[in-house]
């Protein structure tokens, strides 16, 4: 059930990492639109303070703008025409879609509101959006309605602005939340500025760990809901299972599906944002393309399943550093294997997930057949085990065979002592019939050892050896 669990999490993982890129995409803008504040801070420290505030109040709103993009799954974005490469455009601001500039803005932060009012009140920005500091559009309108009563020469520029004016950068439903003269003058200082920034970063990443596990929840829950319906039914089916009771285990199923794919994802992607404050937005976006995030976060989350289990008892040691091991395993070789899979089949999505779900299946059969393993593999263990029967075997015959090693000593000596006499009792009587020149007691010699031995000598006197020896007839010895 685990190993199914796992891997409805590492599809489920792709699936949604794919499903919501678009949100990392967009924190990476904002992340880069953060650096550009503080990049602004440091490129105007030595201009007068309320003259460099212009330049951070556009992009203060820039950010806030992509911000409540980001947590509104909007496709608009804003950036300062300065950014783009084009600070003398009378166009301060653009919000697009990606595909078209669908308005145009015009930003001016004064250290007054007359200022700012006449400032903004310029026929060369024709209809464009007049953005000005937070605290002063209220006291900026009153003064427009004076100068349009009062029908000076400017009237017409005055009613435009009038017309045109917001507190805060806005299209459609987004919108940023304002900025006031002071803030801007405040971010001109450097330290503040990388303070704005990190603040920024820190938010618009938790945006998008959140929403993106929302999406990925969902997901979850459907690959798990889907999963647990077949099994359950099947086993419905075969009279295995209650219906009540499978409609149960659906719903439990499909929750956990739900929470396992929101923590998979927000993992995924904190780690990704992660990595940008420690190896750079470059590294990071190409970590976040490469899925490694998913493989690692899937990975974290099933071990931390598998700790759970094991602290509360409910599996034994060898099972959970079992279950580590499938897990190394399986993400490791489903991160390498979709990335294979997305070269091999170029299509979006559908390349990564089934060279995931190539890699996670053998990954599983890598771990099931032992060769790696966390610790010791299943063979070495298996190994490990028979040594340690063969050993006990061993130990218990060793006292066995030192016992029957000393008895069989005891006999061999017990033979051969009462052979060594025989022997030398023979030999002597053999020796003497030699000295003697008594053949009769040499052939008895001999005949004595023979029949120790089971055998007998053809003849027993020199007379018979000597007719044996003068006989026509074959003989044998």
């Amino acid at each position: 059930m685990k190993k199914q669990d796992d891997f409805v999490s590492i599809l489920g993982g792709y699936t949604a990492d794919a499903a919501t890129k678009r949100f990392t995409e967009r924190t990476f803008n904002i992340f880069e639109d953060s650096e550009h504040l503080v990049e602004l801070a440091q490129k105007w420290k030595n201009v007068a303070a309320d003259k460099a505030q212009g330049h951070m109040f556009e992009q203060l709103e820039v950010i806030k703008f992509n911000l409540d993009a980001l947590k509104k799954d909007s496709e608009l974005f804003a950036k300062t025409t300065a950014s783009l490469g084009f600070p003398t455009d009378p166009v301060d601001i653009i919000i697009s879609n990606g595909k078209e500039t669908l308005r145009e803005v015009q930003a001016k932060s004064c250290n007054s509101a007359a200022r700012s009012a006449f400032a903004l009140s310029n026929e060369k920005y024709q209809e464009m959006q007049r953005l000005a500091p937070q605290d002063q559009v209220e006291k900026i309108k009153e003064l427009l309605e004076k100068r349009i009563e009062a029908g000076t020469l400017k009237a017409e520029d005055y009613e435009q602005t009038y017309r045109n004016m917001t507190e805060s950068l806005e299209h459609g439903d987004v919108r940023s939340s304002g900025t006031t003269y002071d803030e801007a003058l405040k971010a001109t200082d450097a330290n503040v500025a990388a303070d704005i920034a990190n603040q920024s970063k820190l938010e618009a990443a938790f945006v998008d760990m959140h929403e993106s596990g929302k999406r990925a929840g969902n997901i979850g829950a459907a690959l798990s809901g889907a999963t647990s319906s077949v099994t359950e039914f099947y086993q419905v089916y075969n009279g295995e299972r209650e219906l009540g009771e499978a409609t149960v285990n659906i719903a439990i199923s499909t929750a956990k599906g739900y929470a396992t794919g929101y923590t998979v994802t927000a993992l995924s992607k904190g780690i990704t944002h992660s990595a940008t404050h420690f190896l750079g937005t470059g590294a990071s976006k190409a970590l976040a393309r490469s899925n490694a995030p998913v493989a690692i976060a899937s990975g974290i989350i099933s071990s931390s399943k598998s700790m759970i289990s094991y602290l509360k008892g409910d599996i034994e040691l060898e099972q959970l550093s079992d279950e580590i091991t499938h897990t190394a395993i399986t993400s490791s070789a489903s991160f390498y294997y979709g990335a294979l899979g997305q070269v091999m089949i170029p299509i979006p999505v559908v390349g990564s997930i089934v060279g995931a779900g190539v890699g996670y299946m053998i990954g599983n059969l890598i771990h099931q057949s032992g060769l790696v393993a966390l610790g010791d593999s299943q063979l070495v263990k298996i190994a490990k085990e028979r040594r340690r029967q063969i050993q006990a075997l061993c130990l218990a015959a060793v006292p066995q065979i030192r016992q029957n090693r000393l008895a069989l000593q005891q006999q061999l000596d017990q033979h051969f002592e009462l052979r060594k006499q025989l022997f030398m009792s023979a030999f002597d009587s053999f020796d003497l019939g030699m000295n003697d020149w008594e053949p009769n007691q040499c052939l008895e010699a001999l005949n004595t050892i023979s029949d120790h031995f089971g055998s007998v000598l053809p003849y027993k006197s020199f007379e018979e050896f000597d007719q044996m020896m003068c006989s026509e007839d074959s003989f044998k010895f």
